[in-house]
């Protein structure tokens, strides 16, 4: 009797033990077990992560890919909740290994494939919770076509009378849809340097099938689709059709690289902002988003968009007419670019906000006149992101110290100025006492000289010169001034804190 009791202890124990082992899976996505030593300290505290609260969680899954949220919510009760909380699933980005596996290709070796039972079993579990999609393709292009082909299908099958349960609602909740399209396909070793492919075929007309039945579509970016003529005239037919009056934010960004305006940004009435390369917009297009609730206006050029001097600006009755009609709107432009370049001008446009995220790009006195003359009236923010790629002069006749100071005097509405060229610190003070409405400057430190280099003004003061000779002599005495005169603590920012710059286009509207 005393030996079964024995031998029922020991059965106790190892059951037990194999209670605290469980299963892991691998880096290769292989299970494997994993035997936990018995830890006998009774004052060891239980874990408390499953009891945090739901706002928490969501911004932790929000982190991770969806296979490491799969992962997560086999965890616990709790976490496997959270799995299907609305802000997890705010954005869903599907790239070349989003739900694939490998294959070998006797041409190609081993390739990426989308893996369709996992595809299909995703959008079943989580279809209906989506609330936006993000294509970042860069090679496989059929995975991305199959991927819209997938949940286009899966929408229809949701919307039968007798539809299964779980695709019943699927994609419904979709609001925002994002496709940057890679039409760069040159080698990095390539002389040319950039060889532009754009979109189209059965890729475009599986994206159009799909943006058909996103009727709830609140936000829509297409980016470097470059697409020919005929293709571009015909690219927004569905999105008319389906979400004409919901749509709020539109990006058309090098739709096409020759000037092809594209008409039916002008049908969707409660657009509020729009982003669009110049391009692609000319004054019939300006006549039909006079009539519409536009508030924001954005002509982008990139490193894809022709050069300036090949694009035409709008006509000036045209700009005029859509002040007239639409007085609260305001035009942004702005360049980003990796090499020399300069945005093309609109005259008489309300342009509010003039950035550059390019390196290479120096202040030229001459555009700046220009920009002057066109937007004294309007401009509110003016400046160079990003570190310069180049050596800017130290002489003060070779310097933009005037040219700063001449924007600050005329355009009265002037809020943000970023400068990252050479200025001496009696032109920041300046700067400061100049502009009246200045409320952010960003400058760097290490372009700044301890220098009061400017000839004296008649129309200076004995007393403001011997302030601004004072002050000049050491950067705790401007950063203290300007802190003065701008009504907050204000610093100089090192190399480091001005690439994390981001220049806000809208502030001051």
């Amino acid at each position: 009797m005393s030996e079964m009791s024995v031998a029922a202890r020991k059965g106790s124990a190892q059951l037990d033990v194999m209670q605290k082992a469980g299963w892991k899976i691998d880096e290769n996505e292989k299970a494997c077990y994993i035997d936990v030593d018995e830890d006998n300290d009774e004052t060891t505290e239980e874990s408390k992560w499953c009891i945090l609260p739901d706002l928490i969680l969501e911004e932790i899954f929000t982190y991770l890919s969806p296979k490491e949220r799969y992962y997560a919510g086999l965890v616990c009760r709790q976490w496997h909740r959270a799995f299907y909380l609305p802000t997890v699933w705010n954005n869903f980005v599907v790239d070349d290994r989003t739900l694939t596996r490998p294959k070998y290709n006797y041409y190609s070796g081993w390739q990426y494939c989308l893996d369709h039972m996992r595809t299909q079993n995703c959008l079943s579990r989580i279809g209906r919770h989506l609330r936006g999609i993000e294509f970042r393709p860069w090679h496989s292009f059929n995975n991305i076509f199959q991927f819209m082909t997938m949940l286009t299908w899966s929408m229809d099958k949701g919307k039968e009378l007798n539809a299964e349960p779980q695709l019943v609602g699927m994609g419904s909740r979709i609001r925002s849809l994002v496709y940057h399209f890679p039409c760069n396909m040159s080698q990095p070793n390539d002389p040319e340097g950039i060889k532009l492919f754009g979109t189209g075929g059965q890729l475009l007309r599986g994206l159009k099938e799909l943006l058909l039945r996103l009727t709830e579509l609140h936000t829509l970016k297409l980016v470097d689709f470059v697409l020919e003529r005929f293709e571009a005239n015909h690219l927004l037919d569905e999105v008319v059709c389906s979400c004409c009056t919901k749509m709020r934010v539109l990006n058309l960004v090098n739709v096409t690289t020759m000037h092809c305006p594209i008409m039916h940004v002008g049908l969707f009435l409660n657009l509020q902002v729009l982003t669009i390369s110049p391009q692609n917009i000319d004054d019939d297009v300006l006549s039909l988003l006079a009539d519409t609730k536009l508030r924001h206006l954005y002509l982008l050029q990139n490193c894809y968009t022709p050069n300036h001097l090949t694009i035409s600006a709008c006509g000036v009755k045209a700009w005029r007419s859509l002040k007239k009609t639409n007085p609260r709107m305001r035009v942004h432009l702005r360049l980003e670019n990796l090499v020399d370049g300069e945005v093309v001008l609109q005259p008489e446009a309300p342009v509010h906000s003039i950035t550059y995220w390019t390196p290479q790009t120096r202040v030229r006195a001459d555009l700046l006149v220009r920009m002057i003359d066109h937007y004294k009236n309007t401009l509110a923010v003016y400046g160079h992101e990003l570190l310069p790629r180049f050596t800017s002069p130290k002489p003060f006749n070779s310097r933009i110290d005037s040219l700063l100071v001449l924007i600050c005097r005329q355009c009265l509405n002037l809020d943000t100025l970023t400068v990252r060229e050479k200025v001496s610190t009696a032109t920041l003070l300046l700067i400061a006492r100049t502009a009246k409405n200045l409320r952010h400057l960003n400058v760097r430190r290490f372009a700044v000289i301890l220098r009061c280099d400017w000839p004296r003004h008649p129309e200076w003061s004995n007393e403001f010169h011997a302030w601004l000779r004072r002050n000049s002599r050491s950067y705790e005495a401007v950063e203290r001034e300007i802190s003065l005169i701008l009504g907050y603590k204000w610093q100089l920012l090192s190399d480091r804190d001005f690439k994390q710059v981001t220049v806000n286009a809208k502030s001051g509207a």
